[in-house]
């Protein structure tokens, strides 16, 4: 049996929710149905019919339950709650409403409440809702994102319930999907739909419209930066947590061991090298620096900053507060690394890029089509590319600098300086950078050894700066 893949557009919703305990009863319309419910949940289940669900809490909803003694068991209190909140709101309706894709995602939030603090970084919030949106929205693409090429559908149709969002929670999670789904729309057609209800508290009208606040076609960017201040951490000391000198420096020391960060660091002037490689059109770079990040390189630093979350008393005359402290943060540049892991996913699933340090005129018309977004980068291929299948008239030769087979060795004069400007001016196709093969029909390049560090420098120098 031939095996066939479904290309139907993939349907993914995300909602931020707040303390959904406390919800009131409102009629919700929508696509000219209404649901009369405490959540938009069931309407959005019957009118949209996502593939996969996505429901966003925070940590914080443990300040109403008692006796909680771990981090690890408040998250499990909370996410039976809401499992069971869920079901209920599913199954008193007739419709038949999918209950099996809905996942629950409890993130680190910060705030003071009745009687617990939660001590942080709210930008602790935006790498895990961006790390947990990453990941599920690639595997949720899974094995389409081979055929995502030849396909003119929108691959990809996401909406995001913003009606029970939560203060800094909502733009987090909008800027973490942005982002996203801007890497996403270099390889496929994505789709961004933003949902909010009419304002319920304070209107004493219960007759609500779910507005589309946002529909767009996306368009592809790469916001991505370069930070050193850090240098290539990931995670740190939270400096908002208050700790005491022993125990910044007991932290401080085992982060410096820690065998996952050792690891990252050591790939990170590559991983730079790749993405800027990306970001200026050099797709011989994007081969040669190519780094595969993998979301089993990223987990165990998860773990990590999860391990360093604490949960204490504080004991007062007639209460007993609870105190949640996130002891580090992740830095900048784990947010650069969680770019690459997309981006170096994408590359591998779609395209079969891999590193290489000599590739075919195939390998790089595979990866052109990523680049049709930007007409400077797109024509200045095009013409290089051009000049590189004229070679195929010549007989065969063995590797060479470019500039002697294309000009003729009586008439190159060879030049070992590096010219910046002309390297990204010709999308690093230069003369005197790569050097060229020619065998039966198949062209093959490589860079210049001599030149690869000036390059990866040069590369790596063109990217902005982060804050």
């Amino acid at each position: 049996m031939e095996f066939r893949v479904n290309m139907d557009t993939t349907k993914i919703l995300v909602a931020i929710w707040g303390n959904f305990s406390a919800w009131k009863d409102a009629n919700y319309r929508y696509k000219n149905k209404i649901y009369t419910s405490s959540t938009t949940l069931p309407l959005l289940l019957d009118t949209i019919k996502p593939n996969y669900t996505y429901i966003i809490l925070a940590d914080t909803l443990m300040d109403k339950y008692d006796n909680i003694f771990t981090y690890q068991e408040g998250l499990a209190r909370i996410k039976n709650e809401a499992g069971a909140f869920i079901k209920e709101k599913i199954r008193s309706y007739p419709t038949k409403l999918k209950e099996d894709n809905i996942n629950i995602l409890i993130l680190p939030a910060v705030g003071t409440f009745s009687r617990s603090r939660f001590v942080g970084n709210p930008n602790n919030f935006y790498a895990l809702v961006y790390f947990e949106l990453a990941r599920n929205i690639l595997r949720n693409l899974g094995s389409k994102l081979a055929f995502i090429s030849e396909n003119n559908k929108p691959c990809l149709e996401l909406y995001l319930d913003i009606t029970h969002g939560l203060n800094f929670m909502t733009m987090m999670t909008y800027r973490a999907v942005k982002d996203i789904l801007q890497i996403i729309a270099y390889f496929c057609k994505v789709r961004l739909i933003v949902l909010n209800s009419d304002p319920l508290v304070g209107s004493g009208n219960i007759d609500l419209n779910i507005n589309e606040i946002e529909k767009i076609n996306v368009i592809p960017a790469f916001n991505f930066y370069k930070y050193q201040q850090h240098g290539a951490k990931f995670i740190n000391v939270n400096t908002y947590a208050n700790l005491n000198e022993n125990r910044k420096r007991e932290i401080g020391t085992e982060l410096s061991k820690n065998d996952s960060i050792i690891n990252l660091k050591q790939k990170m002037s590559n991983i730079y090298a790749f993405c800027g490689a990306f970001l200026h059109g050099l797709p011989i770079y994007i081969y040669y620096f190519y780094e595969e990040i993998t979301k089993e390189d990223i987990k165990p630093l998860i773990n990590l900053f999860y391990s360093y979350i604490k949960l204490n008393y504080k004991e007062t005359s007639d209460t007993q507060e609870i105190n949640i402290i996130q002891e580090t943060n992740f830095t900048e540049e784990f947010l650069s690394l969680l770019q690459a892991y997309i981006l170096s996913s994408l590359l591998k699933n779609i395209y079969s890029v891999e590193k290489k340090e000599e590739l075919s005129l195939e390998d790089i018309e595979k990866v052109k089509g990523v680049f049709k977004y930007s007409r400077v980068i797109s024509q200045r291929l095009e013409r290089e590319l051009s000049r590189l299948k004229d070679l195929k008239e010549k007989e065969d030769f063995d590797f060479k600098d470019y500039g002697l087979i294309a000009i003729g060795e009586g008439k190159y004069q060879g030049n070992s300086s590096f010219d910046e400007r002309n390297f990204f001016a010709h999308c690093g196709f230069g003369y005197n950078v790569i050097q060229v093969k020619k065998h039966s029909d198949s062209i093959f390049i490589r860079p210049k050894k001599g030149m690869i560090n000036q390059i990866k420098d040069a590369i790596n120098r063109s990217l902005p700066l982060g804050g």
